[in-house]
């Protein structure tokens, strides 16, 4: 009696031998690395860019709340400093997909 969970030594359950299944893993592995984002000039100008953007209304923020700014300018500093912490760190990650710009 077999084992009905059993299945041949040279064949995955797709039907593949595993060098045919090899090969195809090894088909989107390069795939994947043609399509992931490289690091350009322009991004690295994207990154430095929006972190200093991050730390200068970051700095904006401890400066508002040592010196009794309002609440709605704290608030609306942190945001904007984290928002724009975030997007550095997707630059740097390279997962940002399109680079925004701002000076």
């Amino acid at each position: 009696m077999s084992d009905p969970g059993w299945e041949p030594s040279d064949q995955s359950s797709s039907g593949m031998k595993p060098e045919q299944a090899a090969y195809r893993q090894g088909q989107q592995d390069m795939l994947a690395k043609i399509r992931q984002p490289r690091m350009t000039v322009f991004r690295a100008i994207c990154g430095i860019v929006w972190g200093a953007i991050a730390i200068g209304f970051g700095i904006g923020v401890i400066v508002n709340i040592s010196g009794h700014g309002s609440a709605g300018d704290i608030i609306v500093g942190i945001v904007i400093a984290v928002l724009a912490g975030w997007y550095d760190y997707r630059i740097w990650t390279l997962k940002a997909r399109r680079l925004f710009l701002i000076i």
